[in-house]
C-alpha cells in the first residue's frame, strides 16, 4: 500500500498511509473504532477507491471478504446464499462440494434450507464465514468475524483459518478488538491509531501457532505489551 489517502468530506480517514503485507502470514489490525481500520481494508479489498496512492501485488487476486454484518441475501436459504457467489467460478458439481464441505465445517448441515429470518445472528455469522471460505478468494479479509460465536466454534474456525492460510499459500488481513484472538491467530499484529490512519507499532508473535495453547505465560506477556502499546 503506497501513499493512500482517503477523506469522508472534511475527515482526514487516511493520509499518506504506506504498508506492506506478506502471504503466507496471519496478520491482524488491532486499534480503537473510528480509527479507519475498515476504511483501509475496503480499500484493500476494492470495495471502495481511495482519493490517491496504489495498491500493488492485488492485480488479478480475488477476494474473500468476511464482514462485521452477515450480509446475506433475505429471499435465499443458507445454502443458497452460498452458491450464489460460487456460480461465475465453479461448474454446478464443484460448487455443491464447495458448499457442503464449509456447511459441515461451520455446523450448519441441517439448516441449509433455512432463511436468514429464520437464524440466530451468530448462525448468520457463520453462513457468512462459510460463504467467505468456500470462495477461497487468494486474499482473505476478515472484519471482526467471530462475534456472537461460542467459544468453541470460534477456536475451531480459527485453527481451520491458520491451517488454511499455511497450506495455501494466501493473505489475511483481520480486524479485531479482541486481545486473545489476535493472540490466538495472529503472526503480526499492527496497532494502528487515526484518524488520520497510522500504524503505531508492529508486533509479531514468534510463538509457533501448534504451542499457543501451552505458552500461556509468553502469550500473558504479549498481552501485557499489546495492551499497553494500545493504550499509549
Amino acid at each position: 500500500m503506497k501513499n493512500l489517502h482517503k477523506n469522508y468530506g472534511e475527515l482526514e480517514v487516511i493520509k499518506n498511509f504506506n504498508m506492506m503485507i506478506s502471504p503466507n502470514k496471519i496478520h491482524c489490525i488491532f486499534g480503537p473504532s473510528g480509527c479507519g481500520k475498515t476504511t483501509f481494508i475496503n480499500i484493500v479489498a476494492s470495495l471502495i477507491p481511495a482519493d490517491e496512492g496504489n495498491i500493488e501485488g492485488m492485480q488479478e487476486k480475488t477476494v474473500s471478504y468476511i464482514f462485521q454484518e452477515d450480509r446475506l441475501l433475505p429471499w435465499a436459504t443458507v445454502e443458497e446464499n452460498i452458491l450464489f457467489v460460487l456460480e461465475s467460478r465453479y461448474d454446478e458439481k464443484e460448487a455443491q462440494q464447495l458448499a457442503d464441505k464449509y456447511l459441515s465445517l461451520v455446523d450448519l448441515t441441517n439448516f441449509k434450507n433455512a432463511y436468514p429470518r429464520e437464524l440466530s445472528g451468530g448462525m448468520k455469522q457463520r453462513t457468512a464465514i462459510a460463504r467467505a471460505f468456500a470462495y477461497e478468494g487468494d486474499v482473505l479479509v476478515m472484519d471482526e468475524p467471530f462475534k456472537g460465536l461460542h467459544l468453541e466454534l470460534k477456536k475451531d474456525l480459527m485453527e481451520y483459518i491458520i491451517n488454511y492460510g499455511y497450506r495455501e499459500n494466501r493473505f489475511f488481513l483481520f480486524i479485531t478488538h479482541d486481545v486473545d484472538e489476535a493472540l490466538y491467530i495472529a503472526d503480526h499484529i499492527h496497532i494502528f491509531q487515526g484518524p488520520p490512519l497510522s500504524l503505531k507499532q508492529e508486533i509479531i508473535v514468534d510463538i509457533p501457532h501448534e504451542e499457543r495453547r501451552s505458552q500461556k505465560e509468553k502469550l500473558r506477556q504479549y498481552k501485557e505489551i499489546l495492551l499497553q502499546r494500545s493504550k499509549e
